[in-house]
């Protein structure tokens, strides 16, 4: 089906977009369904887009109106058999407006300033339809000088906006950015690769480019420089306290606060997050969990096997900055230690297996509330530190995690239409080694069973030490609105959980004191270990006596120490 798109953005600082889709009624049709996404591939959470239309209507090409009705959250269908027309022509267009101001890498956000927009939030798709090679042209502001986008140009005008893509999945996998933005870039491999940054940064030594440059260096490295597009875009919007990116086909969303650039860890984490978006590339918009594609667009598309496309990766991204020069392999055990103490730290690992916490994506990674750290563990976290295993022990059989990408990849090209499954992941550790080590990694993904990192990182020349607490804990994450001390998260096992506290306690006074937020931060480490002590509470507006006797607060992961450089150096290089 021919499909043309017109995106026109007249007034952004009123964060409006009006959407208009042209195409041609097919003989007989009597009928035609139009669709809004209600989820973004690669952000497990049902985001309901449909929710930001502000009006609907479909007309054949000569301004007569048609019948249409909303079906569903976000389908609308055009019928002719219901519309009183004076003639039926075969060119119709249904038009729409949309408002765009949530400045996320999954959503759209449309101001004076820029206009970010993201595929699923705002683009409607033809029900039944793959729509082959459809176009989109964009009109906006001609004070806003520049888009940058991985759809292909076709515009014949210089003045002119226009674009297409393969298909209606492949439009919407194309973030677009429009306004004055800095645009820069380079070339490798004969591809040239698109950097554009919207927002402020302050005042800085990086060079953003070639530090970049280094990371496709070293990631496309693992697949021997096998570059599945002609050409990429690296969009970073550096905003004040926002953080976090998004994979497309050809291109990625970051965002990242522009402050921090000049702080060294930091920047090494902006370097991170752009490994782990560039390195998606290969890892999920290619080599995919069976269940992810094709998609639907309108209901959850449940996997277990998020655990390799975002595990694998998370194990990967901070390694790759190692491996690129960027980062020394002490700096880049210093963040491997804090993904430790998240993991230690978290007590739904003893609850949720990395195959649970995938599946329920929908419901908890991406919903937290104050009971997510004892309800369920990330397989972010646990699925970078589960590969990190798995590599130690293929270093054992005389292999490596390179080994396992380059078989990932391999079968992906033999097969590009399929999705690989858990069997296939268990297959290829396999081949690289034994039943053994398959049947230990499978423990890891499949139960809540503790796992030794102990001897993995010693097998790799490190070494983990630990430090004994004196200090009095009480179990619980607080948050302050001013001075007043709040109970955010009440760990399960924990004083205060045993005491039972409960999250949303406001902290009046304790042992007849009052109790303000410097009390939280420096007070209770400083009290007695198995001694009762009492809290007045404010739970719902009522007063409420909690007793409550304080541990010694867990041991804590003091640092990864290399107890044998040379084997550290090349168990993690590449």
């Amino acid at each position: 089906m021919n499909t043309q798109y017109i995106v026109q953005i007249d007034r952004p600082e009123q964060h409006h977009v009006k959407v208009t889709l042209k195409l041609m009624r097919s003989p007989g049709m009597q009928s035609c369904q139009f669709f809004l996404p209600s989820w973004s591939p690669g952000s497990y959470l049902m985001r309901e887009y449909a929710r930001h239309i502000r009006w609907f209507e479909a007309s054949q090409s000569n301004g007569e109106i048609l019948f249409y009705q909303q079906k569903a959250k976000g389908v609308w269908e055009v019928r002719w058999d219901k519309s009183n027309l004076k003639s039926e022509l075969d060119e119709f267009q249904i038009t729409y407006e949309i408002y765009c101001k949530e400045l996320t890498v999954r959503t759209s956000h449309v101001d004076a300033s820029h206009a970010f927009l993201h595929g699923p939030s705002y683009l409607m798709g033809v029900m039944g339809s793959s729509q082959e090679n459809p176009t989109i042209e964009f009109r906006f502001p001609q004070s806003w000088s520049k888009l940058s986008t991985g759809l292909k140009d076709i515009s014949n005008e210089r003045a002119k906006f226009i674009y297409t893509a393969s298909n209606y999945d492949e439009l919407i996998d194309c973030p677009v950015e429009i306004g004055c933005h800095e645009t820069d870039g380079f070339e490798y491999k004969g591809r040239a690769h698109h950097l554009a940054f919207y927002g402020d940064m302050y005042p800085h030594k990086q060079n953003l480019k070639d530090d970049i440059k280094k990371v496709v260096e070293a990631v496309a490295k693992h697949f021997n420089e096998d570059l599945p597009y002609d050409n990429y875009l690296f969009l970073t919007h550096f905003v004040p306290k926002l953080f976090g990116g998004l994979e497309h086909l050809n291109s990625t969303a970051l965002h990242f606060d522009g402050r921090k650039l000049g702080n060294r860890k930091d920047y090494l984490n902006y370097l991170s997050l752009v490994g782990h978006e560039y390195f998606h590339l290969w890892n999920v918009k290619r080599i995919r969990p069976l269940e992810l594609g094709p998609f639907d667009y309108l209901n959850e598309n449940y996997t277990s096997l998020l655990w390799l496309a975002e595990g694998l990766t998370s194990f990967m991204d901070d390694l790759f900055v190692y491996r690129a020069g960027l980062s020394t392999i002490e700096e880049y055990l210093d963040i491997v230690k804090g993904n430790f103490e998240t993991y230690f730290g978290t007590p739904g690992k003893n609850y949720h297996s990395l195959e649970q916490s995938s599946f329920n994506a929908w419901v908890k990674l991406y919903r937290p509330d104050e009971n997510s750290r004892n309800s369920s563990v990330s397989y972010y976290l646990k699925g970078g530190l589960v590969f990190m295993v798995l590599h130690s022990l293929l270093l054992e059989k005389g292999k490596s995690i390179n080994d396992l990408l380059l078989l990932l990849w391999e079968d992906f090209k033999a097969r590009p239409e399929r999705g690989v499954t858990k069997e296939d992941i268990y297959k290829f550790i396999k081949q690289l080694s034994d039943e053994e080590v398959v049947n230990k990694f499978s423990n890891m993904v499949e139960t809540t069973q503790d796992i030794d990192f102990d001897s993995a990182l010693r097998k790799m020349g490190c070494e983990m030490k630990w430090q004994e607490s004196t200090h009095a804990w009480i179990g619980v994450d607080w948050e302050y609105v001013g001075e007043r001390t709040m109970v955010k998260t009440v760990l399960v096992d924990g004083p205060g959980h045993r005491s039972g506290l409960n999250s949303g306690d406001e902290i009046i006074f304790l042992n007849g004191l009052r109790f303000l937020k410097e009390d939280a931060d420096k007070t209770i480490s400083s009290l007695l270990i198995d001694r009762p002590y009492e809290l007045i509470v404010s739970r719902l507006g009522k007063l409420q006596r909690v007793e409550v006797i304080l541990s010694k607060a867990p041991r804590t992961l003091k640092e990864i120490t290399i107890i044998d450089r040379s084997l550290a150096e090349k168990s993690f290089k590449f």
